[in-house]
């Protein structure tokens, strides 16, 4: 560097270095130098940024990371001296680093999930012929599958875009039936599902997972595969592959199962509650250093019959049967793999009670994001300095002692809501990583941190504060919320959906957990709830 300057900005101008390559010269992302440069931090303190913990987590980013030319040196030595074509796709995918890995939403599909999800196709009459497609092939885990269950290689077609994945996948197909196929292609099939001529009997796939690409990309294939909201990469790749399945073609995905549960999903998930499910597979967590569960679909092109009943299965372990039919009236058209018909019945029961939500009936805040707790939160009082919370200190009648404090004017933090909703006589914070709900009604004006969030009532809202707590932290409702959502977040969006029995306290000022359920008409039996028996 020519001259160390005091900001980041001043540096890049008079250098004309973007802040591109400053962050590929410090090893981090774009991202943690525009942190920096809020927190004023500067070239001239190394130190410093050596030890931030901004950086540490950018450069989780660059862990483990690969050359990635290097490796495709290596893998073509490989193809080139006749090494047998399973080894090399173990080898290859061994090698490819977490970050790549989480770059591009690459996570190859274990042998026995393949195996699982094929497991009914050879039973298809004149199998041989039928068309099969993975447009997300990776080294051909699902294409030699549906080989070995009896499709014809002439008759399977593959897309990835990762040039030495394809050369692996060409390679176990010619060793496995002397085939040279023509039909894998290194291409990214988003771009050419729209205007492709061909349509398929199946298609299933383990499509990237919330691959990196920009706004402007996933809007513009949003578009034109109609996936309304629902733009992650695991969305585009479903509504690309129904533009190419035959009518009472087989579909099937192995998906995050964020697919199944969140609301950036929903019109996905509405759009597959349109076809005949056949199978819902929960394969728990198979991926290393991949905290979320993978769960998959099985689907048939064409409308369910209200009779018609879904496998909902959890690999190696049960099985249970659901009408798809109750599917269609749960909120956000989310689907659980693990409820019963009784427990579904509660649901659909509970939701035809009058009641009101608090969607466009609160004011929400999100608790101070300050980049950097270690430095900014002392524990203990300084001048100027206030108390503050995590969401670890919320319980549902008490607020521990955090024994942290923040500077009042906030100065150095990255994200402050409008001081007057942490001021307000009256809020409810919540906790925000959580798989319960867990609410306290404040009336002190405490200041929280992002693990906890904000709601405040508006004026007409028909209950009291200390009402909806009491109603939101009960147990019928957080099996309600576990039931629905399935998540490990309280999101407010989920919050929002919840049922609000506004008409149970107008007999009921005081709250009681068995007096909800005699008003909803259920109870408590073998540590779930169902329909009181009349």
């Amino acid at each position: 560097m020519n001259k160390i300057h005091a900001t980041f900005e001043n540096f890049e101008i008079e250098n004309k270095m973007s802040m591109k390559d400053m962050a590929k010269n410090l090893h981090v992302s774009v991202a943690t130098i525009r942190n920096w440069e809020r927190e004023g931090l500067s070239l001239q303190n190394m130190e410093l940024l050596k030890s931030s913990k901004l950086k540490s987590r950018a450069n989780k980013l660059n862990k483990n990371s690969h050359d990635h030319s290097t490796l495709s040196n290596t893998i073509q030595i490989f193809l080139d001296n006749g090494m047998d074509g399973n080894e090399i796709s173990i080898k290859y995918e061994n090698s490819l680093s977490e970050s790549y890995k989480n770059q591009e939403g690459i996570y190859y599909t274990p042998p026995y999930i393949v195996s699982d999800m094929l497991k009914n196709i050879q039973d298809i009459e004149n199998l041989e012929n039928k068309t099969f497609l993975d447009p997300c092939c990776g080294s051909g885990n699902f294409i030699i599958e549906a080989i070995k269950k009896g499709i014809s290689p002439q008759n399977i077609y593959g897309f990835d875009l990762d040039v030495n994945a394809v050369k692996i996948t060409k390679k176990r197909i010619y060793e496995l039936t002397g085939y040279e196929s023509e039909n894998i292609h290194c291409v990214d099939f988003l771009s050419v599902a729209n205007e492709y001529n061909q349509i398929f009997d199946f298609i299933f796939t383990n499509p990237p997972w919330g691959k990196k690409i920009s706004k402007n990309i996933r809007d513009r294939f949003s578009k034109i595969y109609f996936s309304g909201n629902s733009n992650d990469t695991c969305a585009l790749f479903y509504f690309a592959c129904l533009q190419v399945l035959k009518k009472d073609g087989q579909i099937g995905f192995l998906l995050p199962e964020s697919f199944f549960n969140i609301g950036s999903f929903e019109n996905a998930r509405e759009s597959l509650l349109q076809l005949k499910i056949n199978r819902l597979i929960d394969y728990g967590k198979p991926f290393k250093k991949l905290m979320t569960k993978a769960k998959s679909f099985i689907a048939t092109k064409t409308p369910p019959n209200t009779n018609h009943t879904i496998s909902s299965e959890i690999y190696d372990k049960n099985t249970i049967t659901r009408k798809q039919l109750n599917f269609y009236n749960i909120p956000k058209h989310i689907i659980n793999f693990n409820l019963s018909e009784s427990e579904n019945d509660v649901i659909l029961h509970v939701l035809t009670k009058t009641h009101i939500t608090l969607k466009n009936n609160a004011y929400w805040a999100l608790g101070i994001v300050t980049g950097n707790n270690g430095i900014l939160l002392p524990q203990k009082i300084n001048d100027n300095y206030i108390q503050i919370f995590r969401g670890k200190d919320i319980s549902p009648n008490k607020i521990d002692d955090s024994g942290l404090y923040i500077e009042q004017s906030f100065k150095n933090c990255q994200q402050v809501a409008p001081l007057e909703y942490y001021n307000a006589k009256n809020k409810i914070i919540y906790r925000f990583i959580s798989d319960r709900i867990v609410c306290f009604y404040d009336t002190e004006q405490r200041y929280i941190l992002n693990s906890a969030n904000l709601l405040i009532l508006k004026d007409d809202f028909p209950l009291s504060y200390q009402q909806l707590v009491d109603l939101l932290n009960s147990d019928f409702m957080n099996w309600f919320f576990k039931c629905v959502f399935s998540t490990h977040k309280v999101l407010r969006r989920d919050l929002e959906t919840l049922p609000i029995w506004n008409e149970y306290f107008d007999n009921e000022q005081n709250f009681s957990e068995q007096s909800l359920l005699n008003y909803l008409n259920i109870e408590q039996y073998n540590g779930t709830y169902r329909l009181k028996i009349r």
